[in-house]
């Protein structure tokens, strides 16, 4: 998989839910622009642009690597959770059990209706986008969140 902007197999990679398309979520694919109307230079992680092209900056991707789900709302992201469990009805964050995950319908039904409501009950934490490490490093660390 490569990512369209700049042609690298992404480390982080995301799809967008609402379009499909393959994103990265690293460092290299932060585009600078200026802001309308002003002279001032502002500097965007792929998904904050992605966000706003695609759904008036509100987003709804999930991490290839961790099956995490990732809302995004200006230039804030939170980890969601997950809608893929095991046959125990468990997690597998960041996919390190190896064990076969299946689309738990009534986790989809409840992102669902997050997402139609913008009510994110489930979010415990946003991160600022103007310095994604931090929320690159919660993604591959999102087994510490719950």
């Amino acid at each position: 998989m490569e990512c369209i902007n700049c042609a690298v197999s992404p480390a982080n990679p995301v799809i967008c839910l609402l379009c499909g398309q393959l994103l990265c979520l690293d460092e290299c694919c932060r585009l600078t622009h200026k802001e309308a109307g002003s002279d001032k230079t502002i500097n965007t992680s792929e998904i904050e642009s992605h966000a706003e092209k695609c759904s008036s900056s509100s987003g709804l991707f999930i991490s290839i690597t961790s099956s995490m789900v990732i809302v995004m709302r200006g230039k804030q992201a939170a980890i969601w959770g997950t809608v893929y469990l095991d046959s125990h009805k468990e997690e597998d964050r960041n996919l390190r059990r190896g064990k076969p995950l299946f689309l738990c319908e009534s986790r989809l039904k409840w992102l669902e209706y997050d997402w139609a409501e913008q009510e994110w009950q489930r979010v415990f934490q946003w991160f600022s986008l103007s310095n994604s490490h931090t929320f690159i490093n919660a993604i591959r660390d999102c087994h510490m969140h719950h």
